[in-house]
């Protein structure tokens, strides 16, 4: 068994639909420094899960650190979507998953992996 650890294009959401449905519809927690959405798809999409990264453009103006921070969070999810694998292959269906970045300063790319870590345990306890 191979591990695929690359982020693909079809495990990005960008369905302004789909979008919108996971913040009217999905459910929602924190586990700082992260605001995690998330919503289940009963469709079985080419992807088991599908994310997004929001950083506020309020709390950082400059694009450069908006992208710097986006940047770590998608390494540090990429490096343990693995975790999420036995959740998906149980079920039908796919998810789609938000992180939205709370901080007002960037945090280290090894706090960041640490706490992706612990919120990808905590969506998978709130997922069974």
């Amino acid at each position: 068994m191979t591990m695929d650890l690359s982020l693909s294009k079809n495990e990005r959401l960008c369905s302004k639909a789909t979008i919108d449905k996971l913040f009217s519809n999905g459910d929602s927690f924190v586990q700082y420094p992260f605001r995690i959405v998330y919503t289940k798809e009963s469709e079985v999409g080419d992807s088991g899960a599908s994310i997004m990264v929001s950083v506020s453009k309020r709390r950082f103006k400059r694009a450069n650190k908006r992208n710097l921070i986006k940047r770590r969070i998608k390494e540090a999810y990429r490096l343990n979507k693995s975790k999420l694998d036995p959740f998906i292959q149980g079920n039908q269906g796919s998810l789609a998953i938000a992180f939205l970045y709370l901080p007002k300063e960037i945090l280290e790319s090894e706090q960041i992996h640490r706490k992706m870590e612990e919120s990808l345990e905590q969506l998978i306890k709130r997922l069974h």
